[in-house]
């Protein structure tokens, strides 16, 4: 069940309850394939001295609590580190949740991160990202893709730790470490003018390449 009307009713109104539940409910199949890309290994495997050092790397790294940018190719594990990094953090008990920049169009991924006041074409409140990895980690992958508009939405959110959901007024606080993780140079799109240098110098405190 998504909402109720009333009868007598007007067929205008009932077209548009349709279509905002089907609008929420295209959100919540994307939430749950993003949810289960973020499933699925978390444990690096090998005993070659390169991955010695990248688990003690990561040991060193997991209790700062600072925020790390992973680097590295597509293909080189990068997300399995990320969730390593959490397993061995002061926050592994708490909910590691991850948003990939590249697959959501930029009005949906704003939405994903803050959450919305009123739902999506006025439906239902709902929690985003940010408010569901509270007290844990939030992975923003291919940090690279994320819309100019919501890079610097993410910067404040960085600075005051408090956010406001898309359509809401009340402003939010949250505990949450962040992991970004690109196969771009984010240097060479500073640059370029297409991502922003004061995000890159708070995402990147502990930077790790992953060769």
């Amino acid at each position: 069940a998504y909402d109720f009307i009333e009868k007598p009713f007007k067929a205008d109104r009932l077209l548009l309850m349709i279509e905002r539940a089907l609008e929420t409910a295209k959100l919540r199949r994307e939430n749950a394939s993003l949810r289960v890309q973020a499933e699925g290994p978390s444990q690096l495997v090998g005993n070659s001295p390169f991955m010695k050092a990248t688990r003690q790397t990561i040991s060193r790294i997991a209790k700062t609590n600072s925020r790390v940018l992973l680097t590295g190719e597509p293909g080189t594990g990068k997300n399995i580190i990320a969730k390593a990094i959490h397993k061995e953090s002061d926050r592994a008990d708490g909910p590691f949740m991850t948003v990939n920049c590249a697959v959501l169009r930029p009005e949906h991924l704003e939405i994903e991160l803050f959450g919305t006041e009123n739902g999506p074409m006025g439906g239902p409140s709902q929690a985003g990202m940010l408010e569901q990895a509270n007290g844990g980690t939030l992975l923003l992958d291919e940090v690279a893709d994320m819309p100019q508009k919501t890079q610097s939405k993410i910067v404040r959110v960085l600075q005051e730790q408090k956010f406001q959901r898309v359509g809401g007024q009340n402003k939010i606080e949250v505990d949450v470490r962040i992991i970004a993780t690109t196969n771009q140079n984010l240097e060479d799109l500073i640059r370029e003018g297409a991502f922003r240098e004061d995000l890159y110098y708070r995402l990147n405190v502990v930077p790790l390449n992953i060769a």
